[in-house]
Formats: C-alpha cells, structure tokens, sequence
C-alpha cells in the first residue's frame, strides 16, 4: 500500500518528556540519514522506524507520514544556516562593527565560508528539497517559510549597519543575496563552472561588498 504524502490534519504528539524528545530526534536523524543515501522517494516509515530502531507506530506517534518528517529536516537545515552562519555572524560583529570596506570585506568572507561549510554539509538535501518544492505545494510552501526567516535575518543586519550600507531596499537585497550565494554554493560545491574555488570566493567576496558598500 502506497504511504500517504499529504499533511494529515490530525497532529502527532509533541513529545514533552526527555524520552519522547530523544526519541523523535532518532526518528529525525535516521530519516535524514535515509533522504540523503536513498533519496525522498526511496525511503518509507518503515524504513526510518527500523534505521531509527523504534517501532512502526512509535514513527506514526510522533509523524502522521515521511512528508512531515521531510518538513521537519527542512526546517533544520535552514535554522541551522541561519543561526550557525548568520547568528555567529552578529557574535562577531558585536564588538567589532564593521565600521571600514576591509572590515566588511572580512564579515563577508566569514559569511561566506561559513554557508560553504553548511552547504557542504547539507549539498543533498538541499537539492532535494529544491526539487520537491518544485513538484509539492506543501514543500514548496515550508520552504519558503525558512527561506523568509533567513531573509528577515538579513533585513535586520542590514538595518543595523544601515549607515555604512548602499543600499536602501533591503528586502529586496536580502532575497538577491540569498539566492545569489545558493547558487554560487553549488557552483563550488559541484565545480561546475570549471574554476577553481578560491577564485570564486574571492569574487563572490568582492561583488558582495561592491553592492553593499560604499568604497569610502
């Protein structure tokens, strides 16, 4: 029988207890591992469950289907870009602003190495989830929820530095930005291009910063 791949309107529990709360992160863990070696449409409960070591119905207590599951990972991949590469982005800067080009320049390069190493981490899922989003409302839909809370994040860095930025249309720089470094990520990642990386990072580096910054 052919595994349900809609959002059920009945919701799982949430677990509350330490127990239940390892429990399901094992759940999450062995279907992320299962997404990445088998592919979405490769893998079923039962399989997670098993790779998970729990019970079918234990998978069933915490997920109704595989498509919530998916949309779970989905939404820890990009809190992890977010907070990994944006949050440790505000760490650094919180006491040393970018006050000067070069300063800039050396946030920019942190940024960007540091969404390499994410990317790097996460290359697979990642063009699943592009593809599935493609193909299913409902992923498409998630996915946009997270890639507006990474814009958000922008928008409100590039408030905070509004004075030195040359910008004034933030929203639309942050979207710019963001699918800008997709791309280039996969670029490097995939060496599609046939240029060597560093190369790339150090024009990526500069373009960024030619668009964001005055010089002086």
């Amino acid at each position: 029988m052919k595994e349900a791949t809609v959002f059920s309107p009945n919701k799982a529990r949430i677990p509350k207890q330490k127990r239940g709360i390892e429990t399901k992160e094992k759940i999450v863990k062995s279907a992320t591992k299962l997404f990445t070696e088998k592919g979405y449409h490769q893998t079923n409960a039962q399989q997670i469950a098993a790779s998970a070591k729990v019970a079918k119905g234990t998978f069933y207590s915490y997920f109704n289907n595989k498509k919530e599951v998916f949309a779970e990972i989905i939404e820890c991949i990009f809190r992890n870009i977010s907070e990994k590469v944006l949050l440790n982005f505000e760490l650094k800067t919180y006491k040393n602003p970018a006050d000067t080009y070069k300063e800039a320049k050396n946030l920019a390069q942190l940024i960007i190495n540091q969404t390499l190493s994410e990317y790097k981490l996460n290359h697979k899922l990642l063009k699943q989830i592009l593809a599935m989003a493609l193909l299913d409302k409902e992923i498409e839909k998630i996915r946009r929820q997270e890639e507006k809370k990474i814009i958000n994040l922008l928008i409100l860095y590039m408030q905070t530095y509004k004075e030195h930025i040359r910008t004034s249309d933030f929203e639309a720089a942050a979207l710019i930005l963001l699918k800008f470094a997709e791309e280039m990520m996969h670029q490097i990642k995939f060496k599609s291009s046939g240029i060597e990386n560093k190369r790339l990072i150090k024009e990526i580096e500069d373009m960024i910063c030619r668009y964001l910054l005055p010089e002086n």
